[in-house]
């Protein structure tokens, strides 16, 4: 069950809220003992994440030849089953949904492979997510290409790329010119793009098949 709360007092460590539901029952039959918290940006969507929102959409619609309004309903309901939230309107949704709600569909382009009028790049209302989301699916940060996995924390002499552990380190995806010229100057190219490297989990290593056990490096 998923449900929101009113703050009533926060001193540093303890947190008090007013459920607006009551939990009893769901507490009892789960034996509930800890809690996932989401702030919820209390002001609502801007205009630009709503022009992100339709502009995802409708390159959506052009892939699928499906209605765009028809989408955008199908698309919401998706989101919010697995939020397990409820249903929102696009002209008063808060902002912490909304930036959700964009990274969900960048997400789904991705999956699909649907090709987008503007990089992705633009889109995005939460960059780090979406960069994790880049090397996630191996496209590129800038250009949304098939990329390969550029190392800011450099592997270094004397350390095997294959044996190295790789989990902790800074990565970015890249496509191969993206790459290149990443290499020739990537502080002027990361600041030009707006673009940083991500911390690789364990998650992002097995799924890009890096290497999790064998010589740190240091």
């Amino acid at each position: 069950m998923t449900t929101t709360a009113k703050i009533i007092n926060y001193d540093g460590s303890l947190l008090v809220i007013s459920p607006d539901e009551k939990l009893d029952r769901d507490i009892m039959q789960k034996q509930a003992e800890r809690i996932e918290i989401r702030l919820i940006d209390g002001r609502e969507i801007t205009a630009l994440q709503r022009r992100k929102i339709f502009a995802l959409i409708r390159d959506i619609a052009l892939w699928s030849g499906h209605d765009p309004e028809y989408l955008r309903e199908l698309l919401t309901w998706e989101f919010v089953k697995r939020i397990e939230g409820n249903y929102f309107s696009l002209s008063n949704v808060d902002r912490s949904t909304a930036r959700d709600f964009i990274s969900y569909l960048i997400d789904f382009c991705f999956t699909w492979d649907i090709p987008t009028k503007d990089t992705l790049l633009n889109q995005t209302d939460d960059l780090e997510r979406y960069l994790y989301l880049c090397l996630e699916h191996r496209k590129c940060a800038v250009c949304n290409g098939h990329a390969d996995v550029h190392h800011v924390d450099r592997i270094g002499m004397g350390f095997d790329r294959e044996k190295v552990v790789h989990v902790g380190l800074l990565a970015v995806a890249l496509c191969r010119g993206h790459h290149e010229t990443a290499h020739c100057n990537e502080k002027e190219f990361f600041a030009e793009k707006h673009i940083f490297g991500i911390r690789l989990d364990e998650y992002l290593c097995k799924r890009l098949r890096l290497n999790t056990k064998g010589r740190r490096r240091t």
